[in-house]
C-alpha cells in the first residue's frame, strides 16, 4: 500500500468509524461534548483529548462538525494484485473501475454504496481522478475504512488484467445496446462508471464486453455517477 495523505475529518459518524478501525491519530472535541458513543470509543483507543471551543472548530473545518474533529493516520490505496486476490476468495466478486471521478461527494457516495453491495474493491486511475481526501470520507460516511480502493496507471491495460482473471466488463453508458436490468450477472463483474461530464471513455467502452444503459423518463439526460453506481449494484448483487 503507498501514496499516503494525512486528513482531517469532522462529524460524529466518520470520526466514530475511523475510530473503530483505528485511524485515528488527535482528537478534538468541543468544550461540553457528550456523545457517549464517541467518547467510549476514545476511552478504547486511548486517544488524549485536546477540547476547543466551537468557534475554533468551525475555523478548522469547512462544514457541520457536530462537535468533533480528528487527524487520522494516511489513507492507504491497496495494490490490484491485492484486491484480485481478495476476489479469488469470494464466491462472487464484483469490482469497481470509476474513469474519471472528479466530484469528491460523488465518490464518497458511491464508496459508501460499495460497502452496502459488498463490492470486492474499487479501482481508480492515477490522473484526472480525485483522489481520497477528508471531503471524500465524510460523504462516505464511515465506508471509506472498509472498502478497498487500488491507483491502476492505465485504466485499458487494467481492463486485460481483469480479463485475464475471468472478470467480464461491464460499462454504464446512455450509448449502450442493451437494458442494464436484462443482463444476468452469473459472472465476475468489473462494473465501469464514468465520470460526471464525460462518462466512459470511448476506448474504455470498446474494450467492454457489455456497455448498459439505464432507462430515463423523465427531462433531465443523465444520472448522478453515485445513483448511476447504486442503481447498478443492487441489480447486479439480487
Amino acid at each position: 500500500m503507498n501514496n499516503k495523505t494525512d486528513s482531517l475529518i469532522y462529524g460524529r459518524n466518520p470520526v466514530k468509524e475511523a475510530l473503530r478501525s483505528k485511524r485515528v491519530k488527535t482528537i478534538y472535541l468541543a468544550n461540553g461534548f457528550s456523545n457517549n458513543e464517541v467518547l467510549s470509543l476514545i476511552d478504547e483507543n486511548h486517544i488524549n483529548v485536546t477540547y476547543k471551543s466551537v468557534k475554533e472548530l468551525d475555523s478548522m473545518t469547512q462544514g457541520v462538525h457536530q462537535g468533533v474533529a480528528a487527524i487520522i493516520r494516511d489513507y492507504e490505496y491497496y495494490s490490484l494484485e491485492s484486491i484480485l486476490y481478495r476476489a479469488n476468495k469470494q464466491e462472487k466478486p464484483l469490482i469497481v473501475i470509476l474513469d474519471g471521478i472528479n466530484d469528491p461527494h460523488n465518490l464518497g457516495a458511491i464508496l459508501r454504496c460499495c460497502d452496502v453491495f459488498n463490492v470486492t474493491g474499487i479501482l481508480i486511475p492515477k490522473h484526472n481522478q480525485v483522489p481520497l481526501n477528508a471531503t471524500v470520507a465524510k460523504t462516505s460516511a464511515g465506508a471509506i475504512n472498509y472498502v478497498p480502493v487500488a491507483l491502476v496507471g492505465n485504466l485499458n491495460q487494467t481492463i486485460e488484467k481483469l480479463k485475464e482473471n475471468g472478470f467480464w466488463i461491464v460499462s454504464t453508458d446512455g450509448s449502450g445496446s442493451y437494458n442494464y436490468q436484462d443482463i444476468k450477472y452469473d459472472f465476475k463483474v468489473a462494473l465501469v462508471i464514468g465520470s460526471e461530464g464525460q462518462g466512459v471513455s470511448r476506448l474504455v467502452l470498446n474494450n467492454s464486453d457489455y456497455v448498459v444503459k439505464i432507462p430515463q423518463f423523465g427531462h433531465v439526460n443523465s444520472l448522478n455517477a453515485s445513483v448511476a453506481a447504486g442503481i447498478l449494484l443492487a441489480k447486479i448483487r439480487e
